[in-house]
């Protein structure tokens, strides 16, 4: 199958993931291909995730100097690799090793959603359409649903019980966190 198809089918997977639909999941191909095609998510990840690093610190109350964009863009290109890299130890250590693929396919493409998801916030914001206080909000918000769609998509694709789930997405924001120190 080509990337381009994948891609698309793998979007529509995604889609039906985060609205919580997890008939989805059955949607994703689950190949060796489908694995690395899915890594490619990267490349449509990447240009709103720079957009929201560097709008948000622009916007931020006070505003605060952004990351060079080298500099995010590395970030972003380390924890592509390092979480589900670190996830291959962590599902052998808790059996669900069988389960590998299929949950950093469902990772890498709902992440296209998971930062999309920030940016009409940045959008109405930018334009002046909302203050800073709703801003801040409303990234809560997003914030809030991104934390549960990472538990969502652990829960059901690794079939781990609510607190295994919990302990990963904590493990993953530790990364995320740690890493965007090194920048």
């Amino acid at each position: 199958m080509s990337f381009a198809i994948n891609a698309v089918q793998s979007l529509k997977a995604a889609w039906r993931v985060i609205t919580l639909d997890s008939d989805g999941l059955r949607d994703f191909s689950v190949t060796a291909d489908a694995f690395w095609d899915s890594f490619k998510a990267f490349f449509i990840v990447a240009p709103m995730y720079l957009y929201s690093s560097q709008m948000g610190a622009r916007l931020s109350q006070p505003p605060v100097d952004a990351s060079p964009l080298f500099a995010s863009f590395a970030l972003l290109a380390l924890l592509w690799v390092m979480w589900p890299w670190a996830m291959i130890t962590i599902s052998q250590m808790l059996g669900v090793q069988r389960n590998y693929v299929r949950y950093v396919i469902a990772y890498n493409w709902t992440t296209v959603y998971v930062v999309a998801a920030i940016i009409p916030v940045l959008l109405l914001r930018q334009a002046d359409l909302i203050g800073a206080g709703l801003a801040a909000l409303l990234s809560l918000v997003v914030i809030g649903w991104s934390l549960f769609i990472r538990w969502y998509v652990a829960r059901k694709t690794l079939e781990v019980d609510g607190m295994v789930a919990t302990a990963l997405v904590a493990a993953d924001l530790a990364l995320s966190i740690g890493g965007s120190f090194l920048i």
